[in-house]
């Protein structure tokens, strides 16, 4: 089967390319040897199937970070067919220079300029035959929105894989000294048969440029340039290579009309330093209005649905402790979770459709503005919007981060951002002790999230780094109607964690703790309230008592076993609480969930990606500190004001 590789910087919609052409055909697996995930799909065409490799989203191929390191060496070692690189047709310059840099290390590339229809309601005119001229590449113009140009990018991939064509690129000539040097280097690594598998003019280039892994390479073989001499060639590369991308750029495009565009007009508002943070606010009070208020009916029909199924199991099966186990356990312990299916999937919803628009890249750009005097910049919080979903990919995704002080304070914070799995419980007590107010309550406790990862970002930073944050440089995609597939696609992709969490860890939890609710007997004479019991004098000052505590600590397997855990101990949450404990003490319980400790997927990931137990274990005693310092404030301040 032949392989094509899709290359291009973030937010030009190679992704969406990817989806369009693949379809369903996908699956994400993860990179040997790490845990970013990665996108594959096959596409059938004219008789011959194709893989398509979606490479992470990438600005240069100077392996500093994961994803770049990923990248080049996918390119290198697994040596794809055809490496299709995608551009943004309305700000080409930066990925032109990824095309160069592909180009001068790989054979068979080919460009691909996407998003060709909003260039043209531009008034831009990109002379094709211009770009294939000054590259030495096949060029197709694409829109993965209105599939413009799909059909014939297949059918130039399979003229590639077909003929064994190979474009020659017209090679870039660089400043005097620069090719001097290229070509001394050249001779050197030319004479080394380990380095046969690369190009001579690539190595040399890169070492020029002072990249760490090719430098450690030549340097086995006695090959090294000085670090003076590295940082003036990177600069001089660079330049000339934007040099080159500007002059091609100006016999290639012709644009008419420079009006203010409607994205622009918009930017100006959203991204205002005044502006940005209050319409960032009103926006996420509205996901959550959203996720609450509209979706709440259908967690209404799943409620009775599963109380329904409960009764006539209890029916059909009599008395006994099967039929405990059945309905008690799995039916209630397990629908307790699936109750807010809806909501979990109503979030995602809502947060898909700001991403697929092209907002949330502008609320990290706005959030970098704020954050940047807490040590927490825009690149960072592009990774904590993942942990909204689950905090186990925002960890993992912390490898695209460069900076190696960024990217362990960003793991370590990473858990106080509220997950997917925290909902159901705030849901749930909001209900119980917020009536008309649960949206604003749910978006008060992922406001203070925010905030108080910030504060530990900033903490964190003073006691082990004492160093600067790295401001955010990034590229703003242009603001697009959301294709139904696409946001599909993200809803499906993070919604569907829940549900096999409720088909796993969830199903052997609600087992587990039906068990220890009931043997050596049931209820307050249970090996579960003996657990509680136990460790209630450490949360009596929270005003917790020993069904709470347990709760919390079955919750450290997966945060929705929580709810597992109060539907089995309280019977029935709603009636019983309010007869228990206060709204301030329930508040309290929502902020101590909240922060506390990671779930064990997470602790995990941690431990992988932060290089041990050090800061896991860290990561666990921080969090828990943490929680109950707040939720003592938040307890003690609400009992002495009611």
């Amino acid at each position: 089967m032949s392989i094509v590789a899709f290359v291009g910087n973030p937010n030009v919609g190679k992704s969406s390319l990817f989806n369009a052409i693949t379809g369903a055909r996908q699956y994400v697996a993860n990179w040997p040897g790490v845990t970013v995930s990665r996108k594959e799909g096959i596409r059938r065409w004219r008789g011959r199937e194709i893989k398509f490799v979606d490479l992470p989203g990438i600005y240069s191929l100077g392996a500093i970070s994961i994803d770049e390191k990923i990248t080049r060496d996918y390119l290198l070692k697994e040596s794809p067919d055809v490496v299709v690189v995608v551009v943004d047709a309305l700000n080409m310059q930066q990925g032109l220079y990824l095309l160069i840099e592909v180009l001068e290390m790989r054979e068979n590339v080919m460009l691909v300029v996407n998003a060709i229809d909003e260039a043209k309601k531009r008034g831009m005119n990109i002379n094709k035959y211009e770009l294939e001229k000054h590259f030495g590449v096949h060029v197709v113009f694409t829109s993965a929105v209105t599939g413009e140009g799909i059909e014939e990018l297949l059918d130039k991939i399979l003229h590639i894989i077909t003929t064994k064509e190979v474009h020659s690129f017209v090679e870039l000539t660089y400043q005097k000294e620069i090719e001097e040097k290229v070509k001394e280097l050249e001779k050197k690594i030319e004479n080394i048969e380990d380095l046969k598998p690369y190009k001579p003019r690539w190595l040399a280039l890169k070492a020029l440029e002072g990249d760490p892994e090719v430098l450690n390479l030549l340097k086995k073989f006695g090959i090294s340039i000085p670090d003076e001499e590295s940082k003036k060639y990177k600069e001089m590369i660079a330049q000339r290579r934007y040099q080159y991308i500007d002059s091609v750029l100006k016999e290639a495009i012709t644009s008419f009309g420079q009006k203010l565009t409607i994205s622009e007009a918009l930017d100006h508002v959203i991204t205002h330093k005044f502006l940005g943070i209050p319409i960032f606010l009103a926006m996420m009070y509205l996901v959550f209005t959203f996720t609450f208020n509209v979706m709440s009916p259908l967690s209404d029909l799943i409620d009775i649905g599963i109380s329904n199924l409960g009764e006539w199991l209890r029916n059909v099966m009599g008395s006994g402790w099967v039929t405990s186990l059945v309905v008690d356990g799995v039916i209630n312990g397990v629908g307790a979770v699936l109750v807010f299916v809806p909501n979990i999937f109503g979030m995602f919803l809502a947060l898909g459709f700001m991403e697929e628009v092209g907002y949330l890249p502008r609320a990290a750009f706005v959030i970098d503005k704020l954050m940047y005097k807490l040590k927490l910049s825009g690149r960072s919080f592009m990774s904590l919007i993942l942990g909204f979903g689950c905090n186990v990919p925002a960890v993992m995704s912390t490898r695209g981060i460069a900076d190696p002080r960024e990217r362990l304070i960003t793991i370590l914070v990473s858990p106080f951002i509220t997950c997917s799995a925290r909902l159901p419980i705030y849901i749930l007590l909001a209900g119980i002790f917020f009536k008309g107010h649960e949206a604003a309550v749910i978006f008060a406790l992922y406001i203070s999230s925010i905030i108080l990862t910030a504060v530990s970002a900033t903490l964190l930073n003073k006691i082990l780094f004492k160093g600067q944050p790295v401001p955010l440089v990034m590229e703003l995609p242009r603001y697009r109607l959301p294709g139904f597939k696409n946001l599909w696609l993200y809803v499906w992709e993070r919604g569907k964690h829940f549900l096999e969490k409720a088909g796993t860890i969830i199903l052997v939890s609600a087992i587990i703790i039906w068990f220890l609710g009931n043997y050596p007997a049931p209820a307050d004479k249970s090996f579960a309230a003996d657990l509680g019991k136990f460790f209630e004098p450490i949360f009596r000052p929270l005003g917790y008592d020993w069904r709470m505590v347990t709760a919390l600590i079955f919750g450290t397997a997966a945060k929705e076993v929580v709810v597992s855990t109060f539907q089995m101990m309280y019977g029935d949450p709603a009636s019983v609480l309010p007869n228990l404990i206060t709204p301030p003490v329930a508040l309290s319980f929502m902020f101590f969930v909240m922060a506390y400790i990671p779930c064990l997927a997470t602790i995990a990931v941690i431990k992988t990606e932060a290089g041990g137990w050090k800061w896991a274990t860290f990561s666990v005693l921080y969090s828990l500190s943490v929680a109950y310092t707040i939720s003592l404030l938040i307890s003690v301040i609400g009992r002495a004001i009611l």
